[in-house]
C-alpha cells in the first residue's frame, strides 16, 4: 500500500505543477463556495453554521462542486494514464468524452439525492430516517466508488472495453483493499481541509478568508488525490487502463 500510496500523491502533486489552470478549476469553484457561505453567515458561529448548512444557495453550488471535481477525474487519469501528459488532459477526445460521459451521468444520479435527500425526506415526513438512510446510501456509494475505479478512468481515457459491470469483476474481493486504500490517500487532505473550515468559524474576516483561500487551495489537492487514488485502484486490477 506504501507504494500506492506514493503513486498517488506524487502523481496528484505532478499534475498540479504542470496542469495548473485544470487543477484551477475546482479551486476555484470552492472559493465561491466559500463566498455563498460568507454571504449567508456560514461562518458567524457554530450555531449559525448549523442553521445555513442546508440553504438552497450552498446546496445548489455543491452540485456545481461535484462537477469540478468529476472534471479532475477526466484530467488526472488522461495525465496519469496517457503518454503525453500534460499535453493530452484536457484533450476532449470524442470516444472519451462519450464514455466519461456515463460517468457524469452516474456522478449526477448519486449526488442530486445525496444533497437534497434529507429535504426530500422531511417533506414526505421520514425526517427521523434521514440520518440512517444517508449512512447507509453513503456506505453503499463508497463500495461502488472503489468497484468501479477502473472502469471511471477507463472511461476518461477512452478505454471502451473496461465497463461497468466487468470493473466490478476486475476489483472483486480487492475491494477490501480499495476501500482502506481509499481512506488511507484521502484522509491526509480531509483532515486539513475540516480543519481549515472550523478554524475560519467564528473568526474575523481578516483571519477567515486567508483560511477559506487556502481551504480552496486544499479542495483542488483533494480533487488531484482522490482522481489518483481511483487510477491507483485500477491500475491494481491488473488491466491495461489505456486503449488498444
Amino acid at each position: 500500500m506504501i507504494t500506492d500510496l506514493k503513486f498517488v500523491h506524487a502523481g496528484a502533486w505532478r499534475y498540479m505543477l504542470a496542469c495548473p489552470l485544470l487543477f484551477a478549476v475546482p479551486v476555484l469553484v470552492e472559493f465561491v463556495q466559500h463566498v455563498i457561505e460568507m454571504r449567508i453567515g456560514m461562518y458567524d458561529g457554530i450555531a449559525a453554521a448549523q442553521a445555513v448548512e442546508a440553504h438552497p444557495a450552498r446546496l445548489g453550488w455543491g452540485l456545481v462542486k461535484t462537477l469540478s471535481l468529476v472534471a479532475a477525474l477526466y484530467w488526472v487519469s488522461r495525465f496519469l494514464v496517457l503518454p503525453g501528459g500534460a499535453a493530452r488532459a484536457a484533450r476532449l477526445d470524442p470516444v472519451a468524452v462519450r464514455l466519461f460521459g456515463l460517468v457524469v451521468l452516474w456522478s449526477l444520479v448519486w449526488t442530486v439525492p445525496m444533497i437534497w435527500g434529507g429535504q426530500w425526506m422531511d417533506a414526505a415526513g421520514l425526517g427521523d430516517q434521514a440520518l440512517a438512510v444517508g449512512i447507509a446510501v453513503g456506505l453503499i456509494l463508497f463500495v461502488l466508488d472503489a468497484l468501479l475505479a477502473p472502469w471511471k478512468v477507463g472511461a476518461a481515457v477512452g478505454n471502451a472495453g473496461l465497463g461497468f459491470v466487468r470493473s466490478i469483476r476486475l476489483v472483486g474481493l480487492n475491494v477490501f483493499w480499495a476501500m482502506a486504500f481509499i481512506i488511507a490517500a484521502l484522509l491526509p487532505p480531509m483532515i486539513v481541509h475540516y480543519a481549515l473550515a472550523l478554524l475560519a468559524i467564528g473568526a474575523a474576516e481578516g483571519v477567515a478568508w486567508p483560511l477559506l483561500a487556502l481551504d480552496a487551495l486544499v479542495v483542488g489537492w483533494l480533487g488531484a488525490v482522490m482522481a489518483a487514488t481511483n487510477v491507483a485502484i485500477a491500475r491494481r486490477a491488473g488491466v491495461r487502463l489505456s486503449p488498444a
